[in-house]
């Protein structure tokens, strides 16, 4: 059913292309996941912050549900995000995700309440799907994180062997997911969020991967993970050292730094929704260069 190597899954978060009226374009997404069916990527994570997910309304949000799973069948996972501190808000909107055609509900883990263990556990009873726990402490901390406030790797331990959690995406505070890692069973997936440390990551007990760069690099992302697993640690080093400068500029400038490099990669990427700004030309040029000595170009 979906593509993996050897049962080591690699997600991507999906961009959302917008057409010259800042409108969702629908057919470049289409050809966007056409294209990545045709690479090692496992699936597809909509309704992320590289999908510009504060930028749409919730009627555009299920629209990109419908669409990805209509190009993308049941050959890729279709993982649909949810972020609010709502308990209520929460269920209602995996409610309508599920009937939009999602196999799994990302839930983030809320910032913005004290009784985080209270939102987790019934929000994932009550959810009408599997769910993968995201920890993404605050916006746009892709290159770095701390452990969100009030959570505990004891807590994600307990809500981890939930029998409707599916698994767990972990940040970039690889101190604390190490230890996190020890909590959560190892029935349930735990994968790395960051492209810079997924040689890390698997160090550390991943078994797959939820990251940006795997819309750019999907084959040489699956390939880290297996040689990796497979006790190659040089040779996985060797690919992720090739990765590490192409990750850092691509993700330093978010949604536009992802979209300038799939348009160089000849994806309908567009540019990020008004009034987000695209990247400059020097900025193009900066991530080609990366691209280029990482032998992505």
């Amino acid at each position: 059913m979906v593509a993996e190597t050897e049962n080591l899954i690699v997600v991507a978060p999906t961009p959302t292309p917008f057409g010259a009226d800042d409108s969702i374009d629908f057919d470049a997404l289409e050809r966007n996941v056409d294209r990545w069916m045709r690479t090692s990527l496992s699936g597809f994570v909509l309704n992320s912050e590289n999908g510009e997910e504060a930028f749409l309304s919730e009627n555009e949000k299920l629209r990109i549900v419908r669409c990805v799973r209509r190009v993308c069948g049941k050959s890729r996972l279709v993982i649909a995000g949810v972020d609010s501190p709502s308990l209520t808000d929460t269920l209602r909107l995996a409610e309508a995700l599920a009937a939009a055609g999602a196999d799994f509900i990302r839930l983030r883990i809320p910032r913005l309440t004290d009784n985080v263990a209270g939102y987790l556990h019934d929000a994932i009873s009550g959810c009408p799907m599997p769910v993968y726990i995201i920890n993404q402490p605050a916006p746009g901390m892709f290159l770095s994180s701390t452990a969100p406030r009030n959570v505990t790797a004891e807590l994600i331990g307990d809500v981890a062997t939930m029998g409707n959690v599916a698994g767990y995406i972990a940040s970039a505070d690889l101190r604390f997911e190490a230890r996190v890692r020890t909590f959560v069973p190892t029935k349930k997936h735990f994968w790395t969020g960051n492209g810079s440390l997924l040689l890390a990551g698997a160090a550390i007990g991943a078994d797959g991967a939820c990251l940006m760069l795997g819309n750019v690099a999907p084959q040489e992302c699956a390939d880290i993970l297996k040689l990796a697993s497979q006790g190659n640690v040089a040779a996985a080093k060797t690919i992720q050292d090739r990765l590490h400068e192409t990750d850092w500029q691509i993700l330093s400038r978010r949604a536009a730094g992802l979209k300038a490099a799939l348009t160089l990669l000849g994806f309908d990427a567009g540019v990020p929704r008004a009034p987000s700004s695209a990247c400059s030309p020097n900025d193009v040029e900066i991530i080609r260069q990366a691209m280029v000595s990482a032998e992505l170009l």
